[in-house]
């Protein structure tokens, strides 16, 4: 039967005679060309690249679409509590004003109020149609997402700031030891409020006040926290310096007579500039002065000394020539009462003939002397200053000769001497 109606077919076609026209080639490639390009075909481009590719180029597009439409409000800085807007078109924002979403039928009263006219109807052409519909959806698509954002905005809480603009506020920021700090907060009652002032003391304070005892560089830090857990921090620095030792000695080892020159020492510690006040109204700033004063009297010496850094010290000595009157001074020779012992008590009498070997002091709170022969024996000891050698040494007269002392105590300020020399025993 398909034989027969093929033979049919063909004798039809015979007796027909087909004219072909200039165009049916180019007609033949173009549809050979559409069918070949709904064939998937690897080398080929296709349908099924151009799915691809416009499938692609949406994806993409809604991305960046809506990385545009991300309102950057809802930023959160770092270290604030970050908070989740909801993009939903049709819920009310929690704490904001409440917004409707806008719903097809507004959007469709907005493109219609845009255009004058229901969409796709009136006698437009074709292209003229498809162009309304693009700017159809590019209005509803702006629409949407302008109501979007505007619901991120008010369903986003207010940024929450940190818990205060601090600040270690400090009475004074350097000084001398001791310094006394007083440090100031503005933070509230209600928060808890922590200084650490960098030498290991802490306050709960929120107004403390502090010493420092000890030199150095120090690093105050204030920290408040709320009742959230929420932490600010503040700082400051507090400089402090050591203070110089003001110190001087006098010549105390001789008596001074009205005239005489005073030779002050400088033994301050960490000075570099010196005040003198002698006392009588006169002032020096040399670091070693000498001084004559005008007459004898009560003057009260005082010595003011500054460290680099500025801060001071002091040191007065009254009554100065009071504590000048210590000294002790021993003759070279003397010549014993051959008549026998005397004790080694002295007076004038046996001054003027000068029989004792004792001293001349004065300002003496202990005293001890010895005497030696050449040999190195001990002669003679005493611990009284009111009691000499009379020459005697177990009730004999030593031989005539040179003899070695040596004396040691101190004067009434507390100041030791040790003093050593010889004396001569002369034999008349």
């Amino acid at each position: 039967m398909d034989n027969g109606l093929e033979n049919l077919f063909r004798n039809k076609l015979e007796e027909n005679e087909m004219v072909t026209g200039s165009d049916l080639k180019d007609r033949f490639m173009r549809r050979l060309g559409r069918r070949e390009f709904f064939r998937f075909n690897l080398l080929r481009f296709n349908i099924y690249y151009l799915t691809a590719a416009v499938t692609v180029l949406t994806v993409a597009g809604v991305i960046l679409f809506s990385d545009s439409g991300t309102d950057s409000s809802s930023f959160v800085p770092e270290g604030q509590p970050e908070y989740t807007a909801e993009t939903t078109a049709n819920q009310p924002a929690e704490d904001g004003p409440e917004v409707s979403s806008a719903t097809e039928g507004d959007r469709h009263d907005a493109v219609k109020q845009s255009t004058g006219d229901e969409p796709g109807t009136g006698t437009e052409s074709p292209a003229a149609e498809q162009r309304r519909e693009t700017e159809l959806i590019s209005s509803v698509s702006a629409a949407e997402s302008i109501t979007v954002s505007t619901i991120r905005r008010a369903q986003t809480p207010a940024m929450t700031s940190p818990v205060m603009v601090l600040s270690a506020d400090a009475s004074v920021s350097s000084g001398c030891v001791p310094l006394h700090v007083t440090f100031t907060s503005a933070a509230g009652d209600d928060v808890k409020t922590t200084w650490s002032f960098g030498d290991g003391g802490t306050s709960s304070l929120r107004n403390p006040d502090y010493i420092y005892d000890v030199p150095g560089t120090f690093r105050v830090t204030l920290t408040v926290t709320d009742s959230r857990g929420r932490i600010s921090t503040a700082s400051t620095v507090i400089e402090v310096s050591d203070r110089p030792v003001a110190s001087f000695a006098i010549d105390k080892d001789r008596s001074f007579e009205e005239g005489d020159k005073v030779h002050f020492t400088n033994l301050s510690k960490g000075a570099v500039d010196y005040l003198w006040d002698f006392g009588d109204g006169t002032f020096s700033t040399l670091s070693d002065p000498s001084y004559r004063y005008g007459q004898m009297g009560n003057y009260d010496v005082k010595l003011v000394a500054w460290s680099a850094e500025g801060c001071a010290d002091s040191i007065t000595v009254s009554d100065l020539f009071a504590d000048m009157g210590m000294y002790i001074r021993f003759p070279n020779a003397f010549v014993p009462n051959r008549g026998g012992p005397t004790g080694g008590y002295y007076n004038q009498r046996t001054d003027e003939e000068s029989q004792v070997f004792h001293p001349v002091a004065s300002g003496i709170a202990s005293y001890n002397l010895k005497i030696y022969s050449k040999a190195g024996l001990l002669v003679f000891e005493s611990n009284d200053i009111e009691l000499g050698w009379d020459g005697y040494h177990r009730g004999g007269l030593c031989a005539p000769g040179v003899y070695v002392w040596k004396v040691r105590g101190t004067y009434r300020n507390g100041q030791q001497f040790i003093m050593a020399g010889d004396v001569t025993l002369l034999n008349y």
